[in-house]
């Protein structure tokens, strides 16, 4: 893209999409900041919370890998013009976003505060920090912002693109974020413990649900739900960083593998098989990892220290469908245990396992 007799010339290659002129290109996001426009007829209002996700996001990213955004969408409203140099823009004129606004504004809100951060570093005379920042805003000045323009919609033909790509949109499920995911430490810490217990038992690494015929134990979107009930006890959706509490990356990594070892201790041996035993559902696992929690809370002792006591609920239980101890997950119809992954189910199975490990620990029956 170059200025040729002050207009903007942006390249590309044009194509027809649902008999619609669409344009494919590439510019900086320091030339887009400059030639876009939010009309608020067409656009939602803009979530807050919604773009300080996408800018922290951003912001980290800048201090490991790359990171990557599907196109932009926009609408030219034939303020573009073929030329030979390409598709021209004219003074003035703009490009209006029908996709993408909360990651141009994250984009922008990172900008800001880089801005801010660097002005610090160099009131505190840090020469050092404030280049290395100064580098992070090169870098987002110049990230090349993939876009797809449509030449030639009608204000109610924005309206409606804007409600179907927002409708019908389907965000990567569970199974390929777990694979592929190096941002979140809790999907990482669960990646590593599955390659070392791939040799002990199964694990699902694309599906995020497991059937009754799956032949795996357990999956990488239940093993992280797992590991996050069982270090913070949180049984909903993380956001944030991660938090260990005081044990080493090292430590946490011992401490997940245990835990899901004992597995192989407590539940039958056909722990996979859930037709006979309840061992396989996302629910009971994530009840053993949530029931860990509250007792290193409550008894004040580690977490490796509280996996060992996992061993006393072999005697109480014997995993099965019908076993008392699933009396308020139990269909008779059925004769199986239904609903038990919701947040109430868990915490009151937890609880259940819990009432067992404090009686062994107070050395009655």
């Amino acid at each position: 893209m170059s200025n040729h007799d002050f207009r903007t010339i942006i390249g590309g290659m044009n194509y027809n999409q649902f008999g619609k002129k669409v344009l494919a290109t590439q510019i900086r996001f320091s030339t887009l900041e400059a030639i876009f426009e939010v009309d608020p007829e067409v656009q939602r209002k803009l979530d807050p919370q919604r773009r300080s996700e996408i800018r922290e996001f951003i912001l980290k990213s800048l201090r490991g890998k790359d990171f990557y955004f599907s196109p932009f969408i926009f609408s030219a409203r034939g303020a573009l013009t073929q030329t030979k140099q390409g598709w021209a823009l004219e003074p003035g004129a703009k490009l209006y976003i029908l996709d993408g606004q909360h990651r141009e504004s994250a984009f922008a809100s990172a900008l800001n505060h880089l801005h801010s951060q660097k002005e610090t570093a160099e009131e505190t005379e840090n020469d050092k920090e404030a280049q290395k920042i100064q580098g992070y805003i090169d870098k987002l000045r110049e990230y090349p912002v993939a876009m797809q323009i449509y030449l030639n919609l009608t204000q109610q033909e924005e309206r409606q693109l804007f409600t179907d790509i927002n409708t019908e949109r389907k965000e990567a499920h569970n199974g390929l974020i777990m694979q592929y995911d190096h941002r979140d430490a809790y999907t990482k810490l669960t990646r590593k413990v599955a390659k070392q217990l791939q040799d002990q038992f199964e694990i699902e690494r694309e599906l995020s649900r497991l059937s009754i015929q799956n032949s795996a134990v357990t999956s990488l979107t239940t093993m992280r739900k797992c590991l996050l009930a069982m270090f913070e006890g949180n049984l909903s959706v993380k956001k944030g960083e991660a938090n260990f509490g005081n044990y080493q990356l090292e430590e946490v990594a011992a401490i997940a593998t245990a835990f899901f070892q004992s597995w192989l201790q407590i539940f039958p041996k056909q722990l996979a098989n859930r037709k006979k035993f309840v061992s396989g559902l996302t629910g009971i696992q994530v009840a053993l990892a949530y029931a860990i929690y509250h007792y290193t809370k409550k008894h004040s002792i580690r977490h490796l220290e509280a996996i060992q006591q996992l061993r006393s609920l072999k005697k109480y239980c014997t995993w099965k469908h019908d076993d008392p101890l699933f009396i308020h997950l139990y269909d008779t119809t059925t004769r199986r245990i239904k609903h038990h992954s919701s947040t109430t189910a868990i915490q009151k199975t937890a609880f259940k396992f819990l009432d067992i490990l404090d009686k062994e620990r107070n050395g009655s029956t």
